[in-house]
């Protein structure tokens, strides 16, 4: 899949994903709007319940003109000017637990035309500004409106999501497993492409590092192929010898990509014995300088440790060593110096490489010892490899029950250190 495509459909689930979180918090929003619409609505039937029992209860006998009202003045207008609190109180608390509202509240009595208060309950209500506020009249039907009864309530939303908890909840959680899947889906698609990129790298690589030696010996072979050939023997025997040195380098490569296969499989074959780190070192730096090592190259061996028998694998550790050295020299502008040195911290054997190369920036330091990551070189493409290298080299340390550790600045050189139990 291209790239601009992985993008898209990474932007369309982005925009798709947002428009559903959105369309879901409208809903949200929207039903806690018609909860409190229907927290009023349902006041405002108790309020008015409330009242018609109350004027049930005190209404002696019917009248005409006042009809409803109770033992009324002259020019009186309301109908409770002789309201009983404790009575009105109990009727407003068995209606409100009825329609399920909150029985803790506040009620008062006031003249709408002077605003003076005729009588007030106060209740345990939270003192601050949010609370409810709901109003009904008082006043005789036939009378313009001179005395109203005022109720308070705290703020009601609490009590709504109360009643929508569970389904509140339940798209809380819906809503957030869709974000985490959608974010675990372009993640591992980022990763499946980003694996695919490296692995048809490594292809490429391989091909090129068998291209040469394949080369190389069918170079030599065609020479050896000449009739004149067993002319010169010292001719005969640098080809032979050509053809030998390249057999070799394929079947490193070889080994090096099985040992990968191998550790898939979890089967890694060990075979550690007793041996001299020291010594072993020394045997691959010689082997090094003498086949493979580039022109000024400078090893310098400090070997501090006291104890430098180990109980390893001597063919996994020469490959270990050989990788790190060859690292250093391949990602070197000038002359590589190399600095391996031993030493003894708290019974751990500690072995640290040290060059003079371009340095690792610190986001390529997170990926190095990833299968098939190469560190990125800009434009030049002269750094030959495979990508297994420091993968195979952190597989094998902790195969020893080992760490291996990088420390290093872009320009300014690397630091590769192994700590492994004395």
């Amino acid at each position: 899949m291209k790239r601009i495509t992985i993008r898209w459909i990474i932007l369309a689930s982005s925009i798709s994903l947002v428009g559903l979180i959105v369309t879901q918090l409208f809903w949200i929003n929207n039903a806690l709007r018609l909860g409190e619409e229907q927290f009023n609505s349902r006041v405002t039937i108790a309020l008015q319940g409330t009242l018609d029992e109350y004027v049930q209860t005190h209404q002696g006998k019917p009248c005409d003109i006042t009809c409803g009202c109770l033992s009324v003045p002259i020019q009186t207008d309301s109908l409770f000017i002789n309201l009983e609190p404790s009575q009105m109180d109990s009727l407003l608390r068995v209606h409100f637990d009825y329609h399920g509202l909150d029985t803790i509240f506040e009620f008062r009595v006031v003249n709408c035309t002077s605003g003076k208060v005729l009588f007030e309950k106060m209740g345990k209500l939270k003192r601050n500004n949010h609370s409810s506020l709901h109003k009904i009249s008082l006043s005789c039907l036939h009378h313009q409106e001179s005395h109203r009864m005022e109720v308070r309530f705290n703020q009601p939303k609490q009590l709504i999501i109360k009643d929508m908890l569970v389904w509140l909840a339940a798209s809380i959680i819906f809503l957030l497993i869709v974000i985490l899947s959608f974010t675990f889906i372009v993640l591992t698609i980022v990763r499946q492409k980003k694996i695919t990129e490296m692995r048809n790298d490594f292809i490429n690589n391989m091909t090129h590092e068998f291209k040469t030696p394949i080369s190389n010996i069918s170079l030599a072979c065609e020479v050896l192929k000449r009739p004149n050939i067993c002319d010169t023997p010292d001719r005969l025997i640098r080809y032979i010898d050509i053809i030998s040195q390249e057999n070799k380098r394929m079947r490193s490569q070889v080994e090096r990509i099985l040992q990968v296969a191998v550790r898939n499989r979890e089967d890694l074959d060990i075979s550690r014995q007793t041996t001299d780190i020291h010594e072993l070192i020394r045997d691959v730096v010689d082997t090094i300088c003498i086949e493979d090592c580039r022109d000024g190259a400078v090893i310098h061996l400090d070997f501090q440790a006291e104890k430098p028998e180990l109980f390893v694998d001597p063919v996994h550790f020469t490959n270990i060593i050989h990788n790190l050295i060859d690292n250093a020299q391949k990602y070197s502008n000038s002359d590589p110096k190399i600095i391996i040195s031993t030493s003894m911290r708290d019974n751990f054997f500690i072995l640290e490489f040290k060059d003079n190369g371009m340095g690792i920036s610190q986001d390529a330091q997170k990926h190095i010892f990833e299968k098939f990551y190469r560190v990125p070189t800009g434009n030049l493409h002269n750094v030959k490899g495979t990508g297994i290298g420091l993968y195979y080299v952190k597989t094998m340390i902790e195969a020893h029950g080992g760490t291996i550790t990088v420390k290093s600045e872009f320009g300014n050189g690397s630091r590769f250190i192994i700590t492994l139990p004395a």
